[in-house]
């Protein structure tokens, strides 16, 4: 049943007629509404999932698109992972007022029943004749709602990481629609595989962009058209790779484009050989910039360029080859002795040598050497985000095999990160800097101020405030101050 927002005829009804259905809960102050009312106040959060999300409902739109996904949002914030949770999601007093309809406690007078929530993601299936097509509705609309509130938000970055990651799922299931197996570490999984691009903030991260698809195609193949289309990338930004998107081509486009890329070279590469040679000859180490890297100094090594060339210029002679860029590197020399915890057994194994060494490349032409290994030192930041977006944001933690579902949850679980995100940079989100959001929601379990008061009286609610309750209450009579207190209390 739907039930309207109106506390003037919710007070009327209580103090002055008959009813036939009564109910109220408590909703104890969250996290999860601080961001939600903080993002529909600033921006409009629910006319951009009602903007970028098409409607294929012929009926029931009375239940708007907004009310579905920011259930999800809200139920990713507060760890309810199965789809019959959802109604329980959503007490954001911004998100509620705005929408004008309630969603209660009691599952049996929820107006998101699951069959209705399992009705609505139903319209987002692909036909059965089709290929599956990763790049589905949900996942565009991330991309697209992102995009604008990153907009609205003025949040922008000039230095980006490229990252993938599995997500994977039971091994032993099969009806994971879509799903692949692959190798991550020697460890055989099944899944999916997310492409991300992160920007820096001021005082956190964020996700810029994702691209879907199975596990088995490689990260550069599934990342490398999201990357050369990407406008989050401009003109003197800087692009920090790991091993896996190691390709000259793509590299000499962004290039062009204006991005300089960094990224680590394979030991087996003769860029990495050339690299390492002259570092060692010219000899002039300086300490790592960590100093919590005991035992390595670094050197700067520059025009490199001409010993990593795609295959076309191979095949020239050296004078007829003009090339566009140069490429530098920072060599990182490593004593064995005090490093043995990060190197390969190869590497500590490999005889008459005190060191090892690992080669970053950079495209921009004036880095030192310092610069470079500081810039490279940022990349870990995005597994970090992917570890918190599995181990608290519900990312792979999925109740359904089917694609559809699977990708609505990546969808409002990052929508939901990338909230909190944008939160702590905004004046009033600034004490959570540095912050986990699971463990402050939690705190927040034994707030007793600011607790509101939800109403439900026939066909209308409101929702109250401590103060507002206090004052109704005395004027109710004695029978409906007890239904109350059996409510709210008992």
């Amino acid at each position: 049943m739907i039930r309207t927002l109106n506390k003037e005829k919710v007070i009327k009804i209580l103090t002055e007629e008959e009813y036939e259905y009564m109910n109220a809960f408590n909703i104890i102050p969250n996290l999860s509404d601080k961001v939600l009312d903080y993002a529909e106040k600033n921006y409009e959060i629910i006319e951009m999932t009602s903007q970028y999300l098409e409607e294929k409902r012929k009926q029931n739109t009375n239940l708007s698109i907004p009310l579905f996904v920011l259930a999800g949002v809200q139920a990713r914030m507060k760890r309810l992972f199965a789809i019959s949770e959802l109604p329980l999601a959503i007490t954001s007093q911004e998100i509620i007022e705005k929408l004008g309809i309630n969603i209660e406690y009691h599952l049996e007078e929820s107006l998101l029943k699951e069959s209705n929530i399992r009705a609505f993601l139903g319209r987002y299936k692909q036909e059965k004749d089709k290929p599956l097509e990763f790049q589905n509705e949900f996942i565009k609309s991330f991309n697209q709602i992102n995009k604008e509130l990153l907009k609205k938000a003025k949040l922008t970055s000039d230095i980006h990481v490229l990252d993938c990651t599995i997500c994977d799922v039971n091994f032993n299931n099969e009806n994971y629609e879509g799903s692949t197996i692959t190798y991550k570490g020697g460890e055989k999984l099944r899944g999916y595989k997310l492409g991300v691009l992160r920007g820096f903030g001021p005082n956190s991260g964020f996700i810029e962009e994702i691209v879907m698809n199975t596990a088995k195609p490689h990260d550069l193949k599934m990342s490398k058209d999201m990357i050369l289309k990407s406008e989050y990338l401009k003109l003197g930004d800087d692009l920090i790779e790991d091993r896996g998107f190691l390709d000259i081509k793509m590299i000499r486009k962004l290039f062009k484009k204006g991005v300089n890329v960094t990224i680590p070279a394979k030991k087996n590469m003769e860029i990495h050989t050339a690299a390492v040679t002259e570092a060692v000859s010219k000899n002039e180490w300086k300490k790592h910039p960590n100093t919590k890297r005991k035992g390595q100094d670094i050197t700067l090594v520059s025009n490199l360029e001409m010993f990593w060339l795609d295959e076309k210029d191979k095949e020239k002679k050296p004078e007829n080859i003009h090339l566009e860029y140069s490429m530098h590197a920072a060599v990182i020399r490593f004593e064995k002795k005090l490093n043995q915890s990060i190197l390969t057994d190869a590497e500590i194994l490999k005889e008459d040598e005190k060191y090892a060494y690992a080669v970053i490349l950079t495209t921009h032409p004036t880095r030192s050497a310092e610069e470079i290994i500081k810039l490279y030192e940022l990349r870990p930041e995005i597994e970090e985000d992917f570890r918190q977006l599995k181990d608290f944001w519900g990312l792979t933690e999925y109740r359904s095999t089917q694609y559809h579902i699977i990708s609505f949850v990546i969808m409002v679980s990052l929508l939901g990160y990338n909230l909190y995100q944008l939160y702590k940079e905004s004046e009033e989100g600034k004490d959570y800097i540095g912050k986990s959001f699971i463990v402050e929601q939690r705190h927040g379990l034994y707030v007793v101020k600011n607790v509101r008061t939800a109403i439900i009286i026939d066909n209308y609610f409101a929702i109250f405030w401590q103060d507002e309750l206090l004052d109704l209450y005395v004027e109710l009579s004695k029978e409906n101050r007890e239904r109350l207190k059996q409510l709210l209390i008992l």
